[in-house]
């Protein structure tokens, strides 16, 4: 492959970046049904772009979309797509800040290899075509296919309209530099969702964490944020998945893949450049160079760990005990409304939960949350009965092991 280190224009990465939804853009229908279509059942209709980037990694992939502009799909083909920019990321960043205000970008995104996303069918836009007289074979909101003489509906899903010499209305997208990609392999390139309904399947996508044993070429990501505190939520939810192997739908998540991948704060690219003057922290290459690219938290065990385990849960189980005790002794034996209760925690990236999922003392994560598995009594009963002894559980293991514990509880 080229070398492209040494110019700040050019990078070996593209990104996806995401904004926040805009139900009056992004969700089209004349009616509730077709509405929903387009919203789907992950996010709240306008959610922030935060929030849409963590439903992506939550998810395992890029759901393609129609990208519509006054109503009417600027994809061609009939075919939605992800779309994806090349431009270099501190370019991108200052663009991003510039335009903010309008909200039509937003600093959040997921990076991927140009070749690996080239080697899943994503291929670079196509920006005009060599005759001005295009014809529609259809020409709906929703589905826009150009006569097949003019271009293969094949390749129309990379067509961008551009004339950068209109008289009334110049039409100039070329500064974006992108990459369109979409769904041809219904057996890979799919993810698992619940839909507008609550329904539950899989849906056309680009998957980012299935890695090369189920069929994808990405080896490794990068999650872009704009600040320290949106990075550390990141890699709380990266660090989940990778130990858990699996999001919350049993999809797997290639471990190799998420330890790989890296998380960019964009805060710090800016500050890089424009006050620390390091212009090769322009593009991905650049801030692995400046070790700006920050990865996921994988820990070695704390000493002894066993020995601190074994006393906390010894512990636990005699606090509880007595926490049931005296909650019988207050109660009697009436009972009450069935559920469970776990002393849980979300602290996934510190040593002694990951030693406790490892040596199987701990079970999950569960989208992010670890139960403790101490033996006494907890799980499902009662639910005040449950709750009542997993909340003096939950004390002394928050004292013993030194991690935030609570009671995750629910109604069975």
């Amino acid at each position: 492959m080229a070398k492209t280190h040494r110019r700040h224009d050019h990078t070996a990465w593209i990104t996806h970046f995401v904004r926040d939804r805009s139900p009056e853009q992004d969700f089209p229908g004349e009616d509730e049904e077709e509405y929903g279509y387009f919203a789907g059942g992950e996010l709240e209709a306008d959610a922030g772009a935060f929030q849409v980037l963590t439903a992506i990694i939550r998810l395992g992939g890029l759901m393609p979309g129609y990208s519509f502009r006054k109503g009417r799909t600027t994809i061609y083909g009939g075919q939605p797509a992800v779309c994806a920019t090349e431009m270099p990321l501190y370019a991108f960043a200052t663009y991003a800040r510039e335009r903010a205000a309008a909200g039509n970008v937003s600093a959040y995104g997921i990076s991927f290899l140009k070749s690996e996303f080239y080697a899943a069918g994503g291929r670079p836009a196509i920006y005009g075509l060599s005759t001005d007289h295009v014809k529609y074979a259809r020409n709906d909101p929703t589905c826009r296919i150009i006569d097949e003489a003019i271009l293969p509906v094949r390749e129309q899903f990379r067509f961008i309209a551009h004339n950068p010499g209109g008289a009334t209305r110049p039409i100039d997208w070329s500064h974006e530099r992108e990459w369109r990609w979409v769904a041809r392999d219904g057996e890979v390139d799919n993810i698992w969702v619940q839909d507008y309904n609550g329904i539950y399947g899989p849906v056309p996508a680009l998957p980012l964490f299935k890695g090369h044993t189920e069929g994808r070429p990405f080896s490794r990501v990068c999650i872009i944020v704009w600040s320290v505190d949106e990075a550390k939520e990141i890699n709380e939810l990266l660090t989940g998945f990778y130990l858990a192997g699996s999001n919350n739908y049993d999809s797997p998540f290639d471990k190799q893949v998420i330890q790989r991948s890296r998380i960019i704060v964009l805060e710090e690219v800016i500050k890089a450049v424009e006050q620390n003057r390091e212009f090769n922290a322009q593009t991905i290459e650049g801030l692995e160079k400046a070790q700006l690219l920050r990865p996921i938290t994988i820990a070695s065990p704390p000493k002894n760990a066993a020995k601190i385990v074994a006393e906390a849960f010894a512990a636990a189980k005699a606090a509880g005990e007595q926490a049931g005790a005296a909650f019988n002794a207050k109660h009697g034996n009436t009972s009450g409304s069935f559920g469970f209760a776990h002393a849980a925690t979300s602290d996934v990236t510190s040593p002694i939960v990951q030693y406790l999922l490892a040596s199987k003392q701990a079970s999950g994560p569960f989208d992010g949350e670890v139960w403790l598995n101490y033996s006494g009594p907890h799980g499902s009963g009662d639910i005040d009965y449950a709750e009542e002894v997993c909340r003096a559980a939950a004390k002394v293991l928050a004292e013993k092991l030194g991690i935030e514990v609570y009671v995750s509880s629910a109604l069975d």
